[in-house]
């Protein structure tokens, strides 16, 4: 289960999507994590002593993994042909990071004095490929090899590469799946004969194969150095000195047409581990809170402020914008700014910008770059109607939660427990069981302390991951009662995927008890979860 709101997005942020690549093979192209067993653990490959000193000025460097199942060989070459695209990536997001104002920063390498080799950790694996079809087996035996050869251990970030000897650029296949995903500060990829990246931009399949497969592992790379998807604006995709975003999709156009790190990107890139030439504290867990937001749409913008608190500085703060076809954000608009004076922020929004307008649902991800490496964010829900924004979630008069109590619930899972929902802790939420699930309606049911309360209507925060479904309300009511028998329905209505969201009643009513039913979920099954719930 994903975490809510103010939450670490290091940790989550990549398991899931839906855009899958068109290819023949059965690979999971598009940042799916895959799930399976793990096998006994066996020997693996000590490294591999040559005449190459390996050397970077950075304080960290990423671990490159080269991973061989039983049946497979190591394909030729593969350490020139993955230092290559290593090295050029390198160049990549040192030219993204300077056209953002950071300065030729990128992710650190150990490579050799040529600057022709990267360091690649060679691991074999004692089972058939078809054993490694999901990335746990395989991460199991690089941390052996890892705690056996620790003082080649050199971050906290991985990318693995699994050989596959079938030459896919000539039309050759594998029958299962090979992990191709971002799984927190882990990516995997593949490697095949060939893939070399002097064959970007040549036409045909070989040219083709390239751009996905090259193009593919910066993209996974890029979420295994912190990176969410996104997408570019309107005027960035008309651009040809931008075009597409290389964690959009830009693992159909990298090499083929321009492709660009996002200032997003940089600003994440900004406080990543592997980017840093000090040795410091990175990724310890912060605390941050949106204290006060107000949001309009006035004159073509939406025009968002407010303040926040938090444990550890913010360098950065993005204005994630996603809509809900496309949970997984690949195409999701993004605004970066500096914060203001007093833990304050502010930005202006184009709608022009946005690509999709119409009638639509969309989540705003405040999103936290903090100076540790750690990221945070905040949700809210608004819409377009008729190509203009719908806004309605600036600060309300909220009723202070003195006394208030569960008084009854449908079912819960575990920890995530009815009494989360008042708890004032975006991170935690109900969740009804999964072990034991039941068909809607669901319902929580809050009493409002020793005496009756008169409110206006009730607000609620969702679990705050970005996908679609995750057992988040669709449908709904809210009844109310004095006695906690005799009930009264003062709303119907839909809740948005994500996010803080208000639901007014038809004027104000008094009431000790009140009960939120869930009668449907974004993903047609039986679940219904919450993180907060209050009234105003």
């Amino acid at each position: 289960m994903t975490k809510p709101n103010i939450t670490m997005l290091n940790n989550y942020y990549y398991l899931t999507t839906k855009l899958m690549f068109a290819l023949s093979i059965i690979l999971v192209l598009s940042c799916k994590k895959g799930t399976g067993d793990n096998p006994l653990t066996p020997p693996v490959t000590p490294p591999v002593t040559g005449a190459s000193e390996y050397k970077s000025d950075y304080a960290y460097n990423l671990n490159v993994v080269y991973f061989v199942p039983n049946n497979a060989v190591a394909n030729p070459d593969y350490e020139e042909r993955i230092s290559k695209i290593l090295i050029e990536g390198q160049k990549f997001v040192a030219n993204g990071m300077k056209n953002w104002g950071f300065g030729e920063k990128t992710f650190g390498l150990l490579k050799n004095a040529e600057n022709t080799r990267v360091k690649i950790h060679l691991v074999r694996g004692p089972l058939n490929s078809d054993a490694y079809a999901n990335y746990p087996a395989i991460e199991a035996l690089v941390k052996t090899y890892f705690q056996q050869n620790p003082q080649d251990l050199k971050s906290d970030h991985y990318l693995v590469l699994t050989a596959s000897n079938k030459k896919y650029d000539q039309g050759e296949t594998d029958t299962h799946a090979i992990p191709y995903y971002g799984v927190g500060r882990w990516c995997y990829a593949v490697d095949f004969p060939g893939l070399k990246y002097e064959n970007l931009g040549k036409p045909g399949s070989v040219g083709d194969k390239a751009t996905v497969y090259i193009g593919g592992m910066l993209h996974e790379l890029g979420h295994g150095i912190n990176l969410p998807h996104n997408g570019p604006t309107v005027s960035q995709a008309a651009n040809p000195a931008y075009g597409m975003t290389l964690m959009g999709s830009g693992n159909y156009t990298y090499g083929k047409s321009p492709t660009f790190l996002s200032f997003f990107d940089a600003a994440t890139l900004n406080n990543c581990q592997v980017f840093s030439k000090e040795v410091k504290t990175f990724y310890e867990p912060v605390t941050s809170k949106i204290s006060e937001i107000e949001a309009k749409y006035l004159n073509g913008e939406i025009i968002v402020s407010g303040k926040y608190t938090s444990s550890n500085p913010a360098s950065h703060i993005t204005f994630r914008n996603i809509e809900s076809s496309d949970p997984d954000g690949y195409a999701s608009i993004t605004f970066t700014t500096t914060p203001g004076a007093n833990n304050s922020f502010s930005i202006k929004m184009p709608i022009a910008e946005f690509i999709k307008r119409g009638n639509s649902n969309y989540t705003l991800q405040v999103f936290f770059h903090h100076q540790n490496g750690t990221n945070t964010s905040a949700s809210y829900s608004y819409k377009f109607v008729d190509n203009i924004p719908v806004i309605d979630f600036g600060d309300r008069p909220l009723l202070p939660r003195t006394g208030w109590a569960i008084s009854g619930f449908s079912t819960a899972q575990g920890s995530f427990v009815a009494s989360n929902v008042l708890d004032g802790n975006a991170n935690t939420y109900w969740h009804t069981s999964w072990d034991n699930p039941q068909l809607h309606p669901h319902f929580i049911t809050i009493k409002t302390g020793a005496s009756a309360v008169t409110a206006n209507g009730l607000s609620i925060n969702t679990r705050q991951d970005t996908q679609a479904g995750a057992g988040k309300i669709k449908d709904f009511r809210v009844e109310t009662s004095t006695d906690g028998v005799s009930w009264t329905i003062v709303y119907t209505g839909t809740m948005a995927l994500n996010g803080v969201q208000y639901f007014p009643f038809n004027g104000a009513k008094t009431f000790n008890y009140f009960k939120v039913v869930s009668t449907s979920d974004y993903s047609n099954e039986k679940f219904a979860s919450l993180s907060e719930v209050n009234l105003y």
